[in-house]
């Protein structure tokens, strides 16, 4: 991985998170821009120590490496605090298409949870069971926990293929067009695209 290949990974990431903002003044999407822009700058802070060593005829051996290990680390952390910042978009926009019902308490989840849980846990396809249900259900529980971050949680555990699911649900609400049908129909691509920035990082860090 090159020097190019990194920021091109950051320009990617930036380039989806600007075609939303127009639509969906997030503040958590602004933070996702901030953490991985904070990488770019920390890479050229990295290149910038290298070449001073470099000019100064450093003899330490461990130099680089401690650099490199320094960077690998930023990176990470802020690649977390971005894929939190991405999650919490995520349900910012869920909540706008799917209300969370305000008589529901903290007791009716749980227990609402636990009865869908068994109920998916026993299918094969839990995406198509839970949106099934969704249409089924009478209950806003249910469709909320279905459709908002229970379920989004529940089918990454299951390895299920969130993008396909979110494609069918905003589908089904018919929230494809609106800004918060493309931050969820995003979600799924901006995660992969946050993956391939860390494994780009990771890969040209051990370049040097």
């Amino acid at each position: 991985m090159s020097d190019e290949d990194l920021r091109r990974s950051i320009e990617a990431v930036r380039n989806q998170i600007g075609q939303l903002k127009d639509g969906w003044p997030s503040e958590r999407l602004y933070k996702i821009a901030v953490y991985v822009e904070s990488i770019g700058k920390s890479w050229d802070a990295l290149h910038a120590a290298s070449s001073s060593l470099a000019k100064e005829g450093a003899a330490d051996p461990g130099g680089p490496a401690l650099q490199a290990e320094s960077f690998r680390a930023s990176a990470k952390n802020s690649l977390r605090f971005a894929r939190i910042n991405l999650d919490a978009a995520l349900m910012e926009a869920l909540d706008s298409v799917v209300k969370r019902p305000r008589s529901a308490n903290k007791s009716d989840e749980q227990k609402k949870t636990l009865a869908l849980k068994r109920v998916f846990d026993g299918s094969p396809e839990p995406d198509k069971s839970m949106l099934q249900q969704y249409c089924v259900s009478s209950d806003p529980l249910d469709k909320w926990l279905i459709a908002g971050p229970w379920g989004h949680d529940y089918l990454r555990k299951r390895a299920i293929d969130i993008g396909a699911y979110d494609i069918k649900l905003c589908k089904m609400l018919s929230c494809e067009e609106t800004a918060a049908g493309r931050i969820i129909l995003s979600y799924s691509d901006l995660s992969k695209a946050l993956d391939a920035l860390e494994e780009c990082a990771l890969r040209s860090s051990e370049a040097l």
